[in-house]
């Protein structure tokens, strides 16, 4: 393990722990990463990843109100059960079934993962408004000592000089798990696709998890798990920053808002070679299918 300053183009740094080629938060303890191999798993555990910004908070609290049966769910900090950041003795605290989180790659999973045939629900999002939301995420956590401009932060995003490395890389890695073991049971959902009709992804978790409610109590998750409602709900917890670093827009194409003309080109440049021969196809805007 060590200490790297990532530098974007106008020489502003980024500290990152390094664990083994792995970039995460310096608040992240490496070895929690590395204990990660060795993490016991319970038979009913539910796993949510993601890369970073990418929905995960959004899916998580889905898949909890889902698992209780009610939309009344406590009021709980997702980082509370979030793999790469407690430790196993805080995690073992929970009751089952546990809807643990988290943002690594499978190398850094136990492998009883398969054995125990952990449910995994994979949320994916376009890397323009990933990049977008994970610089708002770099600025405002004091940790990070970030001062740079967003048209020098993408070339770093892009090169995966940041938390969780490439996205092209995370989503690649994830996507070959899926292809590697179809008899896993792994649910891919699009955070555009959520944007797009909530309702459906959320019944469509509830079928992956093995419930079968009334449609009118998937409505009902849809209508309290809508973003402006986790915002004013779930954005509480989070105080301490000027502005709501976890749930800030939510938007579907805000990076418009965001890149020049170059950078967008860039991007899809660097996606095309990066995820040459993938099967996942990014929605930039709710218009393409």
């Amino acid at each position: 393990m060590s200490l790297k300053q990532e530098t974007d183009e106008a020489g502003y740094t980024l500290p990152l722990h390094d664990v083994d080629g792995f970039l995460c938060h310096t608040v992240i303890s490496p070895d929690i990463i590395k204990g990660l191999r060795q993490f016991p798993f319970r038979d009913d555990d539910i796993m949510v990843c993601s890369y970073p910004k990418s929905g995960c908070h959004w899916t998580w609290e889905i898949v909890r109100m889902l698992l209780e049966g009610t939309t009344d769910v406590v009021l709980q900090e997702k980082e509370d059960l979030m793999m790469d950041y407690q430790t196993q003795e805080f995690l073992d605290k929970f009751p089952s079934p546990r809807v643990l989180n988290n943002h690594v790659l499978l190398r850094h999973l136990n492998p009883e993962l398969f054995e125990k045939k952990i449910k995994i629900v994979m949320a994916v999002r376009n890397p323009k408004d990933v990049a977008v939301s994970f610089y708002h995420h770099h600025k405002q956590f004091d940790e990070y000592e970030y001062k740079g401009q967003f048209t020098d932060y993408v070339p770093m995003y892009l090169d995966g000089k940041v938390d969780c490395g490439s996205v092209f890389d995370y989503t690649r890695d994830w996507e070959r798990v899926i292809d590697e073991h179809p008899e896993h049971p792994i649910l891919l959902l699009s955070y555009e696709d959520m944007k797009e009709n909530l309702f459906r992804e959320v019944k469509k978790i509830g079928n992956f998890l093995g419930k079968s409610f009334e449609d009118d109590f998937y409505q009902k998750i849809a209508d309290k798990c809508t973003f402006s409602k986790m915002r004013n709900r779930k954005g509480a917890i989070y105080k301490e920053f000027k502005e709501n670093v976890f749930y800030r827009k939510g938007e579907v194409g805000d990076w418009k808002n965001w890149f020049t003309v170059a950078q967008s080109e860039l991007c899809d440049r660097v996606c095309e070679e990066k995820m040459a021969g993938s099967k996942i196809r990014f929605r930039y805007t709710l218009d393409e299918k």
